[in-house]
């Protein structure tokens, strides 16, 4: 079934040669309107009350949260983000970023702000710090 899949989506690509990029645009607003809605979710707010601490409307959350539209800006995630709470790390680099490596990698460096005993799912990628040494 994946194969099939992906020769649809090699036909269609050939067909409409500008698809890869509305695609990669929407992939691009998926993943922040993804990302969005689970902090909100994890912090068991309801839209309305992001709306009122971000100084927004619920309209504008839900736009924010729509898996479909225009990128939103920076400033409008950065309200969001402090309204839930979150916090907002910024990758910029001249390679080629895979996003769950980044994601995992950003986990792995605030390790040491978060409590050892909290089970992150990666492995540590920095060598366990000697408490003999620390003092």
């Amino acid at each position: 079934m994946a194969g099939n899949y992906r020769s649809l989506q090699t036909e269609l690509r050939r067909a409409h040669p500008d698809l890869a990029g509305h695609q990669a645009k929407n992939a691009l607003k998926r993943g922040i309107a993804v990302r969005l809605r689970a902090l909100r979710d994890a912090r068991g707010l309801t839209q309305d009350e992001v709306a009122a601490a971000a100084g927004m409307t619920q309209s504008m959350i839900a736009r924010l949260e729509a898996l479909s539209g225009s990128v939103p800006s920076l400033q409008s995630i950065e309200r969001y983000i402090d309204a839930c709470g979150g916090h907002l790390a910024l990758l910029i680099s001249d390679k080629e970023i895979d996003s769950e490596d980044a994601f995992r990698d950003a986990f792995a460096k605030a390790r040491g702000r978060i409590p050892r005993d909290l089970d992150l799912g990666i492995e540590d990628r920095q060598p366990p710090r000697n408490s003999s040494t620390d003092a």
